[in-house]
């Protein structure tokens, strides 16, 4: 680790001897469990994926499936290919109009979902009113900006929206809501069973596993193996173990069965398996609650200061090219310019000085109250959140060198996102959307006063994040988001800490998969099983 050869160690002691003792363990026991495989029936045909949340109920109106079981059954009217590029899919075309208030789309002819039923103009107007002006998903600006669905033909699909909405296209790439279930399969809206177009079909979804069979009559390239099984693994160790005795044959992806980076060097150096990594496509930082201490610009200024950011992605996150410096990685469209942030303990021992906070023992005080955060950590790394533990200690070591004094709270991502919600942190972990979701879903969730749990908030950001989303050119988006992160630098509104790379390993046996373009997707066209 870098900080550790440099000559004032005594501010980088504690957290770099402990980053790397919790390391050299980690790799003891991920270099656990190696050998094995698997001469069970079916083998070549069968693919087996790791996942570390339920398969559940596929309902695509619901937010409790599977991101990558519902991938397999459901499909959008637009995919989102690599890059961003927007994709034919369930629809072959579509224009927009040039006040942008008319989004036409071309519907595809011949595909039927699984029971049968033709995917037709009805059944998407059917899908889409399930959730367009609907309350539970006024999250998606989409669903607030379209005000009437028509279908003047058969495979003719037209939006009305009541304001131009820019990014209303990469909205409907995403997951969940936008995606086709049979009209059949919901009567009246109440959905019964899992009947999407896609190339799989559901055998079987349970909150520990879960099957799908090839869709033999998809509109679509077949995929060669013939059946896919998802086992719930909640434990990385434990997937990792599964992954070399050959009991599953995938795991990776941020939302799938997450690698961390000492797992993914333990991988790279065993023959068994291949490691396929992907440039990242978020970006996780360290939050403030404007409610307690952090309030003051030079608390915040100083636990930047004395963050060692590089340090940390050395040793943590898989080395020095994956530190963080924007709000989202270069790979996000209008992500704006990246920014230099220093780590200088010795100036933040300054910068709280001259704000009054003087050293009471060990801790600083001012008016007589001591300078003490709570930071707020998830126990689990839900929802797409790298695992955020070790980061944590190394940071409340490394405050506690100025004069900070840091509580560590371990919750479950349940409980961890509803004490955000209420506000009972100072300090917090976020990791933004990725594709398809940012720019604008990020943005609005974690800039705007109007979102559940703001990461950051003020009229003036408020603005200037509606201008961002509603700016209708590439040109004044990129002036506009760049206007968005200079404010969040000149608040010192957060600490850019990495861009987690994207990690998947297989077996070596598994042939042609490749690095999905988003990480709620599982394309498994391409793979074959040798």
């Amino acid at each position: 680790m870098r900080g550790a050869l440099q000559s004032d160690r005594r501010l980088r002691r504690g957290g770099v001897r402990g980053l790397v003792a919790i390391v050299a363990a980690a790799l003891a026991l991920a270099g656990c469990g190696a050998g094995g495989g698997s001469s069970e029936p079916g083998a070549r045909t069968t693919i087996r994926v790791a996942t570390m949340e339920p398969v559940g109920i596929l309902d695509p109106w619901d937010f409790v499936g599977q991101f990558h079981a519902l991938d397999l059954v459901y499909e959008p009217l637009i995919a989102y290919g690599e890059g961003g590029a927007l994709e034919p899919a369930l629809a072959e075309s579509w224009d927009v109009s040039g006040d942008g208030l008319t989004v036409t789309f071309a519907l595809r002819e011949g595909v039927r979902f699984h029971d049968g039923t033709d995917f037709d103009a009805a059944a998407a107007k059917f899908n889409l009113e399930q959730w367009v002006g609907k309350e539970k998903f006024a999250f998606l600006g989409g669903s607030r900006a379209i005000s009437s669905i028509e279908t003047p033909a058969s495979h003719t699909l037209v939006l009305r929206l009541s304001a131009p909405y820019p990014p209303l296209l990469q909205e409907l790439t995403i997951v969940r809501p936008v995606r086709f279930l049979s009209p059949a399969a919901a009567p009246g809206g109440s959905y019964r069973e899992p009947v999407g177009t896609g190339p799989w079909k559901v055998v079987s979804s349970t909150d520990t596993s879960g099957s799908f069979v090839r869709n033999d009559d998809y509109w679509g390239p077949e995929p060669e193996i013939e059946r896919v099984e998802m086992r719930v693994i909640p434990d990385s160790q434990t997937r990792l173990s599964a992954l070399r005795a050959g009991e599953v044959d995938l795991i990776g992806g941020g939302y799938l069965s997450p690698i961390n980076a000492v797992e993914a060097a333990s991988i790279a150096d065993d023959p068994s398996l291949d490691l396929v990594t992907g440039d990242p496509d978020t970006t996780m930082s360290l939050t403030f609650n404007r409610r307690g201490p952090l309030a003051e610009r030079a608390v915040r200024e100083a636990v930047s200061l004395a963050t060692d950011v590089e340090a940390i992605n050395d040793v943590l996150y898989g080395g020095k090219e994956y530190v963080a410096r924007s709000y989202f990685p270069p790979s996000v469209p209008h992500s704006g310019t990246p920014t230099t942030r220093r780590y200088d303990p010795h100036e933040a021992e300054r910068v709280l000085d001259r704000a009054g906070w003087t050293m009471k023992g060990s801790t600083r005080a001012k008016d007589g109250r001591p300078l003490r955060l709570e930071l707020l950590l998830v126990s689990d790394p839900v929802h797409g959140m790298t695992d955020s533990r070790t980061t944590g200690q190394a940071l409340q070591d490394a405050l506690a060198t100025i004069g900070i004094e840091v509580e560590l709270t371990v919750v479950d991502g349940a409980t961890y996102f509803d004490q955000q919600a209420a506000g009972r942190f100072d300090l917090a972990f976020s990791t933004t959307y990725g594709a398809p979701y940012d720019p604008a879903n990020s943005a609005l969730s974690f800039l705007s006063s109007t979102a559940d749990t703001p990461t950051w908030s003020s009229p003036a950001l408020d603005t200037l994040v509606d201008r961002s989303v509603s700016a209708g050119d590439p040109a004044t988006r990129d002036s506009s988001y760049q206007a968005v992160y200079d404010l969040l630098e000149r608040d010192v509104a957060f600490v850019p800490i990495t861009h987690p790379p994207r990690y998947y390993a297989v077996r070596s046996k598994v042939d042609g998969f490749r690095v999905p373009p988003h990480e709620y997707r599982l394309d498994l066209t391409h793979v074959t099983l040798g």
